[in-house]
């Protein structure tokens, strides 16, 4: 086994799968497995690895590769390659898989061997579920895009982005609110941003995001991308605005007073002063 797997011993997983096949009669030929702990004694090198690019009948659902030995092939530096995100069971069935084309088995030979099935059912590795997340997002490099169509002349816009960045600074540096270290730019298309900023015509700030599912389970880990929609025209108020709303979203806050000061509501909304200064 790789000793560069990612942050967990596979350890069970391999001797489990190793079991399985000592302890059946079919393939081309009789072979039996025995777990090393040097590589350089193994015949077959089990890596686990984040994503298989290339296997014969790859696609994108491939979630294993192994050669298919025959008795007389030389088993000598022999690699078995297996995806490395998905629970420990799922894990343990690919490689059960995997190793049962070492001993010459094919998809072909699921009717008599099930588990040589070119499909079977995995589990992606348990994730903690967004609403237990103090920080939501899997990147730390914001990408903004500035939605001005129809609500801001191009010599506002300079105004306003200074203002959002002056603003946003409070998240990037001097505090130690959140776990990570952020950045943001602004980006030319809305395309490559993850989160947008959009004038509208109401007061305050709104936002929607949306979210994704990196795991098995219904609920949902991680945050996508996000629309923050500012009312206030005002260009002196939309720092805070838009920081604020940014405090709900990279804190995965639920209100305001799981929000610092001075987004906590103990200070007059729009009280800029002691703080981007």
């Amino acid at each position: 086994m790789d000793e560069n797997a990612l942050n967990r011993s596979y350890k069970q997983a391999v001797v489990g799968a190793i079991d399985f096949w000592n302890n059946q009669s079919v393939g081309s030929y009789d072979a039996n497995y025995t777990y090393v702990s040097n590589a350089s004694e193994a015949q077959i090198l089990i890596q686990f690895v984040n994503k298989i690019t290339y296997c014969d009948g790859y696609d994108n659902s491939t979630v294993g590769c192994a050669p298919v030995l025959e008795k007389d092939d030389v088993a000598l530096a022999q690699t078995v390659r297996v995806e490395d995100r998905y629970a420990m069971e799922s894990t343990q069935d690919i490689i059960i898989h995997e190793l049962g084309h070492t001993r010459g088995l094919v998809h072909e030979d699921s009717n008599e061997v099930p588990v040589m099935n070119e499909t079977i059912g995995t589990l992606l590795i348990p994730e903690t579920n967004l609403e237990n997340r103090s920080y939501g997002w899997q990147t730390t490099d914001f990408r903004v895009y500035f939605d001005t169509a129809g609500t801001v002349s191009s010599v506002e816009e300079d105004t306003y982005r200074q203002e959002i960045r002056e603003g946003w600074q409070y998240w990037t540096k001097d505090t130690d609110h959140l776990e990570k270290d952020v950045s943001f730019r602004f980006v030319d298309s809305r395309e490559e941003a993850n989160i947008v900023v959009k004038m509208r015509d109401h007061e305050g700030v709104r936002w929607e995001y949306w979210v994704f599912n990196t795991d098995s389970d219904d609920s949902f880990e991680v945050y996508q991308n996000a629309t923050l929609y500012v009312g206030e025209r005002n260009p002196e108020y939309i720092d805070y605005n838009t920081a604020t709303a940014l405090g709900y979203l990279l804190l995965n806050a639920e209100n305001e007073t799981e929000l610092p000061e001075p987004f906590d509501g103990d200070d007059e909304l729009g009280d800029t002063d002691r703080w981007t200064d």
